[in-house]
């Protein structure tokens, strides 16, 4: 998965130039050292919450970091919102309904309707998925630009 890599690569260049090895980085973050390794050797991505705790460390776009953007222009981020209001607003603004995303992405109506009313949050391939589908930044559906 090109997401993976990317985000393993790019994960591992920021913690070089920080001059952080994965131990200092899990106490940081509040997880073990084996997750940032896990996630350096592209084995896995992290969780929602991790993730957000990550790109708010670094100050860095969800997008890059994901290597979905080489460039972004932004310099300040606003603090994430709850997922189910930013993926509400994308649909509004997009003019996608419910409907058409579930058909679409193949999702279970079940699994959009517990998205937006936050009750279960989407991994971060779903993430990207959603923002590829709606032609929207990941940093958009995490609330942290508008």
């Amino acid at each position: 998965m090109v997401i993976l890599s990317k985000f393993a690569e790019n994960l591992s260049a920021l913690m070089q130039e920080h001059n952080l090895k994965a131990p200092a980085l899990g106490e940081i973050l509040g997880t073990h050292r084996t997750n940032i390794t896990r996630y350096q050797q592209g084995k896995r991505l992290p969780s929602y919450s991790l993730f957000i705790k990550i790109v708010e460390y670094f100050n860095v776009s969800a997008d890059i970091l994901l290597g979905r953007l080489d460039y972004c222009d932004v310099e300040t981020f606003l603090p994430a919102e709850p997922f189910g209001t930013t993926l509400r607003r994308a649909l509004n603004e997009t003019k996608t309904s419910q409907y058409n995303l579930q058909q679409n992405l193949h999702y279970s109506s079940a699994t959009t309707t517990s998205w937006l009313a936050n009750q279960r949050i989407p991994t971060m391939e779903h993430i990207c998925q959603l923002a590829d589908y709606l032609d929207v930044p990941v940093d958009y559906l995490l609330g942290r630009i508008r």
